[in-house]
């Protein structure tokens, strides 16, 4: 039945979510630590299950233009609060428990993707600010190395430790 299989596509999304959402939290750590590697590599590993994800939302979506078509609805007139009208428990009921599920850890993952996104953040203006410190400062000329008792030859000239320049 599309109901029966509708449940399954749903509880195997579920399941991509939690692993997704598991990643959103070695994604933290890996940020804190600025483990850039380690993080390309958990992007890669989203990436697959965001793919398979995609799979099963496109079966998702035909089955429920399926269901649609059963009940003599548009795609459009069909919602979930329609749906319930239309179909008994036991299958109401997971549905709707699967429903809730996937809601709560799509809050989870949103609040996850928030903090990691704000750690990126402060973490890019740590960077933005040391190397504003690195490009500012000056190195006077006493700083570099000379011939005792020569002057360099462009002694008001100041060397900076990176040439903004480049």
């Amino acid at each position: 039945m599309n109901i029966e299989r509708l449940v399954q596509i749903l509880e195997a999304e579920y399941k991509m979510y939690q692993k997704i959402y598991q990643l959103s939290g070695e994604k933290k750590e890996i940020i804190v630590d600025n483990r850039v590697d380690d993080l390309l590599s958990i992007i890669e590993e989203e990436k697959e299950e965001i793919l398979k994800i995609d799979e099963l939302e496109a079966e998702r979506v035909e089955i429920l233009k399926g269901l649609a078509c059963e009940y003599s609805l548009t795609e459009e007139e069909l919602s979930f609060a329609k749906l319930m009208d239309l179909i008994s428990d036991p299958a109401k009921s997971e549905l709707k428990e699967i429903r809730q599920e996937l809601l709560d850890i799509l809050e989870e993952i949103k609040a996850a993707n928030e903090t990691n996104a704000n750690l990126i953040k402060e973490s890019l203006k740590l960077n933005n600010y040391t190397l504003q410190l690195l490009t500012e400062s000056n190195i006077s000329k006493d700083n570099t190395y000379q011939k005792p008792g020569k002057e360099a030859a462009n002694n008001q000239q100041q060397r900076r430790i990176i040439d903004q320049k480049a």
